[in-house]
């Protein structure tokens, strides 16, 4: 009975939890998408195109609730890492074209075909296996060749992508719709980048000598986008900067960003640490003086990292509070001095780790900063462990 009772409740509000804005991804893809007009000579814009790259469940933001947002505004084409989250994706009810960007393994080449995925195509092994199987559910099936001109990770090596791409060409059930490589340095070497497309170029150049066409042709990740003007890219694929992120300093000036991502956690206790107490595990921290403190819902197994720790502020009635000592598991630590000042700090107020409280805010970026890594992977961390709610 007691248990029968228990299986009736609703699960608990949660402690910590992540707010997404999809006003302002649906900011943000127009954004982009006035942007990648500009970046085309006049007579080609009509034909440009946005690739949303929604993998890594939207860089913690929900692929499919991303996916349908973007798609109310237009968006006809989605990117994915592998074939699991783009069967997820097309299950979701998502009509439109999903591409992969890893080379699948064969046991998963079924799964493409039943429901028109858009693989990339870097081995002849696996584009046979392809074909096989879409000639025996009598579909033709649309693939873009990845070629590798500096990225050392996926693709056919630009130099043998000519001949690679004719051999596969003669695939009667595979059709070469789209050529793509991918920029490691976009952000830091404009030289090797410019490098790279005239590499990429000069594949597309002697492939239409030979009458072989492509419908798309795409290279521009966020940064890529915003630093590099182009005659013959037609699709752009932007991650990050869907997100409100910005890969780079340089791109604020060039596109205006909303970021859609906000991070709460919930005031778990109140405290005074007295003078010469030490403060969570190692005792990285001891006061000098006595500190008024709380202890917030939220720790590196949310992924709020360690790395945060005696660095990183949060926000309480919209101004900053330290993080004292080391974060811990499930919850962190902070000074609230200068947030008593503002009003009384109680159990089950609010705390921002993420995003605007009032007229303060900490962004992914300084978030970054103080962990030594990039914004991409803060979001990831946050929103990919967090429920989330949609506004």
């Amino acid at each position: 009975m007691i248990f029968s009772s228990l299986r009736a409740l609703r699960a608990p509000k949660p402690l910590a939890w992540v707010e997404i804005d999809l006003g302002a991804i649906r900011h943000n893809f127009h954004q982009i998408q006035a942007l990648a007009h500009d970046q085309l000579e006049p007579q080609a814009r009509h034909q440009v195109d946005i690739l949303s790259v929604v993998k890594a469940d939207s860089y913690g933001h929900g692929m499919v609730e991303v996916a349908k947002a973007i798609a109310k505004e237009g968006g006809r084409f989605f990117a994915v890492s592998n074939a699991q989250e783009a069967v997820a994706l097309r299950q979701s009810g998502c009509k439109h074209r999903i591409i992969l960007f890893e080379t699948t393994m064969p046991d998963l080449v079924p799964h493409l075909v039943k429901y028109n995925l858009t693989p990339a195509v870097c081995t002849r092994e696996f584009a046979r296996d392809l074909d096989t199987c879409a000639r025996r559910a009598r579909k033709i099936v649309p693939v873009h060749v990845k070629i590798d001109t500096g990225m050392g990770r996926l693709g056919v090596w630009h130099k043998d992508a000519a001949h690679f791409i004719r051999d596969i060409a003669g695939l009667k059930h595979l059709k070469i719709e789209g050529l793509f490589t991918h920029f490691p340095v976009a952000d830091t070497d404009e030289a090797f980048t410019r490098e790279q497309m005239h590499d990429f170029s000069n594949v597309v150049a002697d492939l239409i000598e030979d009458g072989i066409a492509f419908t798309y042709l795409h290279a521009a990740n966020s940064m890529g986008l915003g630093g590099y003007r182009n005659r013959f890219f037609n699709l752009v694929r932007p991650g990050v900067s869907l997100y409100g992120l910005y890969p780079a300093e340089e791109m604020r000036p060039i596109i205006s960003l909303k970021p859609a991502m906000t991070v709460k956690a919930t005031v778990l206790f109140v405290k005074t640490i007295h003078r010469g107490s030490g403060v969570s595990y190692g005792h990285t921290f001891k006061a000098l003086q006595d500190i008024p403190a709380a202890v917030i819902s939220i720790g590196y197994s949310d992924g709020y990292l360690r790395a945060f720790s005696n660095k990183a502020y949060v926000l309480i009635n919209g101004v900053p509070c330290p993080v004292l000592g080391r974060v811990t598991m499930d919850q962190t630590i902070v000074d609230i001095s200068l947030a008593l000042c503002a009003d009384k700090v109680k159990i089950g107020d609010e705390a921002v780790v993420l995003g605007r409280q009032g007229k303060s805010v900490i962004s992914a970026d300084e978030l970054a900063q103080w962990a030594g890594t990039i914004n991409y992977e803060i979001v990831c961390n946050l929103g990919n462990r967090l429920s989330r709610r949609y506004i």
